[in-house]
């Protein structure tokens, strides 16, 4: 059903992985291996016991748990026609160092994906994960998730790795050709936040506050100046959960340092200054939190149009959250009709392909 007159597509939901569930989608050689339940088969994301805040901290919390039943019911009490699922603890696969078994847990993950979630209801599409760590194995899976398996519409690039390179570097680009040439867009999604000088902190929330935006400046930067951009020039990246009040302030500093005596090497290579970037074409995606002040100020200044709704459960909203931020949003963001419906419909199933 419309929520106040708009159709709602929701641009970034969450699974809640199951390891009994996904250690057995493995295949090949690491297919019915012993496991020691004590240790998670993904690696931690940042050393906070996220799971037992959530559960102390919000006690009313309507789930702690996700199957496709649950998805269906979150849908209804959106309002949304379907929704991407994107992992939660496979948010830390960039982490994996074994490289061969993230390459099979990658498969693995999508293995479960689709027939805990995608085949079981049409409105769920998938986003899948990929061996960042290996790119040629990363190719056979993309090509798996865009022709063989069902409703996967994107492929997640985690914002922090223990690669050492960001993705700028061309030893990421058989991703980018092989994701362009099938149509299939890449997401880079935060979690982790080791690495990044906060570290130190106490306080959960003062590492949340940074830990999706800061990873995410870092990839960016890297890949405008590396010329990614230009290169892969119909290839669709989201940047997601970083909210989008950010994007002048890119935009600006990078522009500041592109027409900079620093910027002499760029203006030869790039074909664009990086604010273009943004306003123009197909490359820059950014998911927004509904809650924004600045929303208005980004739609000014790049228009509507590649900014996409998401709900973010189960992860951060309460279940109050959920029902009553987009009613809110639509009926009293300072923003046209146009760009709301842009915002949590259209462009979500333009970025996805979603028919």
């Amino acid at each position: 059903m419309p929520v106040n007159g708009f159709r709602i597509f929701d641009g970034d939901g969450h699974v809640m992985e199951d390891d009994d569930e996904l250690a057995l989608y493995y295949e090949g050689a690491f297919a019915n291996r012993r496991r020691v339940k004590a240790l998670p088969i993904f690696p931690s994301i940042d050393g906070w016991s996220r799971g037992a805040m959530i559960a102390k901290d919000d006690a009313n919390r309507k789930y702690v748990h996700t199957d496709h039943k649950v998805w269906a019911e979150c849908l209804a009490d959106i309002g949304a026609e379907g929704t991407v699922l994107y992992p939660t603890a496979g948010l830390a696969h960039g982490l994996m160092r074994d490289v061969p078994f993230a390459v099979a847990t990658a498969t693995a993950y999508n293995n479960w994906l689709e027939d805990r979630y995608t085949r079981q209801d049409k409105r769920f599409y998938g986003a899948g994960l990929l061996a960042v760590q290996d790119p040629e194995a990363a190719v056979v899976e993309l090509r798996r998730a865009s022709r063989d398996r069902t409703r996967f519409r994107a492929m997640v690039l985690p914002t922090v790795t223990a690669l050492g390179k960001s993705y700028g570097d061309p030893f990421f680009w058989p991703i980018y050709r092989e994701a362009e040439a099938l149509g299939m867009p890449l997401a880079l999604h935060g979690a982790p936040s080791e690495g990044f000088g906060f570290d130190h902190f106490t306080r959960y929330i003062a590492s949340h506050t940074l830990e999706h935006p800061v990873p995410t400046f870092v990839q960016l930067t890297d890949m405008m100046f590396a010329g990614v951009f230009d290169r892969f020039p119909t290839l669709k990246f989201a940047f997601l959960e970083a909210g989008c009040s950010w994007i002048p302030f890119m935009m600006d500093r990078m522009d500041y340092e592109y027409d900079s005596m620093h910027g002499i090497r760029s203006r030869k290579e790039m074909k664009k200054r990086p604010s273009d970037y943004f306003r123009e074409g197909v490359s820059i995606w950014v998911s927004l939190e509904l809650g924004e002040q600045s929303v208005k100020y980004v739609v000014d200044y790049v228009g509507s149009e590649r900014l996409l709704y998401a709900s973010d459960y189960p992860h951060e909203p309460s279940y109050e959250d959920l029902t009553t931020d987009l009613p809110e949003f639509l009926e009293n963001a300072p923003i046209s009709a146009e760009a709301k419906a842009n915002i949590v419909y259209n462009n979500v199933k333009k970025f996805y392909s979603i028919d």
